[in-house]
């Protein structure tokens, strides 16, 4: 009798065990990325060098090079060594290997992250994405025909890439800065108060690897410490500059701010770009009525410098002297 009731806890210890152990089935996770930092010449070499090998493990890592949605190639890691990668070529792809320019976004994932043969279309949720494992950006090699796609949620829908990887910065397409030395938008400073976040809508084009957010500084610069932050269309968390901040420097310029983690932005698709400043002295450039006011902005109230919100509610509406001006880069 003891022995049975030992074995009824035993097995009941497990199941609560492996229950807590288990990862979320509603969790998603983002897909790591690295560059090739050479080219890849010839579509019979087995050994490839990356930027970065972190989170590269031999023997149960997949590779996905993009080049675009027509030409991205699929890889299996058999050995590392450094950032030297021993690979198998054209894994689960329908086309053969081919050659791939130094500088192409590399995504990295276990091979459970690179089963899909279907493009997802219609709504969908960050928090619950219920196909490839739970893995964003979903990696579609397509059906036989058919062309890789790379599809994120975004503002609730799916959202597809089939375009190769866009070099060229992005601006806020419904945005024309006022002047090439940016000074003539004076009148439009405001100083960033450091319990306020100040965002508008950036509308992207086309997909883009991406970096960082550049914003349009004011005439008032270098005492203040500012961050960005990067939401998707409904208000989801996509990435984030350093929560420490950097003081900002160049009046009247663009001023760069790297992400912690650089993200691949599927488009065409609405974009949130969000500032956080810890003090009240500096100022940014705003959208004015009459100069973006086609754009949707906010300020979000009862912010504390450095804690970036998972979510935000988006706006709806254009609210004067309250969006900055920005770009992805």
């Amino acid at each position: 009798m003891k022995k049975k009731i030992v074995s009824i806890l035993f097995a009941l210890f497990s199941f609560v065990a492996l229950a807590v152990l288990a990862p979320s089935a509603d969790a998603q996770t983002l897909l790591t990325t690295t560059t090739l930092s050479a080219a890849i010449s010839s579509s019979a070499t087995t050994h490839i060098v990356v930027a970065s090998a972190s989170g590269i493990t031999a023997g149960s890592t997949v590779l996905y090079i993009a080049d675009s949605g027509s030409t991205g190639e699929a890889v299996f890691v058999n050995a590392v060594n450094g950032t030297t990668l021993t690979v198998q070529r054209g894994y689960q792809t329908l086309g053969s290997a081919a050659p791939h320019a130094s500088g192409t976004v590399v995504f990295v994932g276990p091979a459970i992250a690179f089963s899909v043969t279907v493009q997802p279309t219609g709504s969908c949720s960050r928090t619950s994405i219920g196909i490839n494992n739970n893995y964003l950006p979903v990696i579609a090699f397509g059906l036989v025909g058919q062309p890789t796609t790379i599809n994120d949620c975004v503002g609730g829908q799916w959202v597809s890439s089939l375009s190769s990887l866009n070099a060229n910065t992005f601006t806020a397409a419904q945005v024309t800065p006022c002047s090439t030395a940016y000074t003539s938008c004076g009148t439009n400073t405001a100083i960033a108060a450091a319990t306020s976040m100040y965002c508008s809508e950036i509308d992207v084009r086309a997909s883009k690897y991406v970096t960082g957010l550049g914003v349009l500084n004011g005439a008032t610069v270098g005492t203040d410490k500012h961050l960005v932050i990067l939401y998707d269309g409904t208000g989801n968390l996509i990435a984030n500059s350093a929560t420490a901040g950097a003081t900002t420097s160049g009046a009247s310029t663009w001023q760069k701010y790297a992400f912690t983690t650089p993200y691949y932005v599927v488009g065409p698709a609405k974009y949130y770009a969000c500032a956080q400043s810890n003090g009240t002295t500096d100022k940014l450039q705003m959208l004015t009525t009459g100069q973006g006011d086609n754009t949707t902005t906010k300020a979000v109230t009862g912010q504390v410098f450095g804690t970036i919100a998972s979510t935000f509610t988006v706006p709806t509406t254009f609210t004067t002297v309250v969006g900055p001006y920005w770009e992805l880069y």
